[in-house]
């Protein structure tokens, strides 16, 4: 075998990998799927983005197709290696064709673009919920009865009344994050100091899947969100819910949990607040200042910047996981707790008997949450 079959030989090896490495890429399955919108305004910038799409095809096709005639015509032929083709300048029609087609598809363009950009920074007569990115999680507030004061203050998941607008303030507590759920709607910064207006919805109930899309660290991978959205009979129950958090019983004296409570004021207080039990100082030991609130732990699906499931296909909490968690999140999730990013470990801290009384008492801190069917 000559080298140059043997360089062919190569080529189609690697050409063949290189083909296997997409087709398995694109048998990935993921919760996130930006193929499928749901609410309006995700539904107008897939139109967008299939529209433009078409166009950039059409111009590949046409320009790809102009340079394989422009091979096969040229080409260098037995006894003409040394000719060149005839040499032409200054055509007017060709130079204002592919001047004006490519103006002409632009305009056409931002005239479908132009008034989305305005739409999506309009906002709507429904409720208002802040959101507020940090590394690496997302808090959420919101004021119910319109008073200036947050009255549920939730983290990793956002809920929503199926139908409803819901005007989105969105900010940050650290460095620049992105706050993007692909089925509701686009991507909408998260910035120190600033706050940017956004808006989402759905027509159907669901869990919507999203994450943060503006690198921001260690764990950006794993700052992820899920947009809970309910019929309203079931939206009033969960706001019901989270209202009695601060009401709720203390823990039986001598109970598991009550020595889990102890151990909580002992080492997690300083940072997370479980109203009407423990009130943080105004700010947590992080840069950012903030720390989940836990009052209503158990009413959420997941904990870790929505990274780990807080229970278990069978409806079972995933009790191995947050013990695991509790015990030593470094280990579970990048975090830089020296750097006051993320929460610290516990694993040379807390005994066995410890996890299981502190599980024990973040048991208390609601009911089962209330999803969509």
């Amino acid at each position: 075998m000559n080298r140059y079959a043997k360089a062919l030989r190569r080529h189609r090896t690697l050409a063949l990998v290189a083909l296997s490495a997409l087709v398995l890429s694109a048998c990935a399955s993921s919760p996130l799927d930006t193929t499928k919108p749901v609410g309006e305004h995700a539904k107008s910038i897939d139109f967008l983005y299939r529209f433009s799409g078409i166009m950039a095809i059409v111009v590949g096709l046409f320009v790809g197709a102009a340079v394989l005639v422009v091979i096969i015509k040229f080409r260098a032929r037995p006894g003409t290696e040394d000719e060149l083709p005839e040499q032409v300048e200054g055509h007017l029609k060709a130079e204002i064709s592919w001047t004006l087609i490519p103006v002409g598809m632009l305009v056409v363009l931002t005239a479908f673009t132009l008034p989305k950009v305005f739409e999506l920074n309009e906002t709507s007569d429904g409720m208002t919920v802040r959101v507020e990115g940090q590394q690496w999680w997302w808090q959420f507030m919101y004021d119910i009865d319109e008073d200036g004061e947050y009255d549920i203050v939730t983290a990793n998941e956002i809920v929503i009344p199926v139908g409803e607008e819901v005007n989105l303030e969105i900010t940050s507590n650290d460095v620049i994050h992105s706050f993007w759920v692909p089925r509701l709607n686009g991507k909408r910064d998260a910035v120190p100091g600033r706050v940017h207006p956004w808006l989402i919805s759905s027509p159907v109930p669901g869990v919507f899947w999203g994450e943060c899309t503006e690198f921001c660290g260690l764990s950006h991978a794993n700052m992820q969100i899920r947009a809970v959205v309910l019929e309203q009979a079931d939206f009033d129950r969960w706001v019901a819910e989270q209202l009695s958090g601060a009401d709720r019983e203390a823990p039986a004296i001598g109970s598991a949990a009550q020595a889990g409570m102890d151990l909580f004021a002992q080492h997690c207080s300083t940072c997370h607040i479980v109203e009407g039990t423990f009130e943080a100082p105004n700010t947590a030991l992080l840069r950012s200042g903030v720390a989940p609130n836990l009052t209503n732990l158990m009413t959420r699906t997941s904990f870790a910047g929505a990274l780990f499931d807080l229970y278990l296909d069978n409806g079972d909490l995933n009790v191995a996981e947050l013990r695991e968690w509790v015990r030593d999140a470094p280990g579970r999730k990048p975090l830089r707790p020296d750097n006051q990013q993320g929460m610290v470990s516990f694993k040379d801290i807390l005994s066995e008997d410890d996890l299981d009384n502190i599980i024990a008492y973040l048991q208390t801190l609601g009911h089962e949450p209330i999803l969509p069917e």
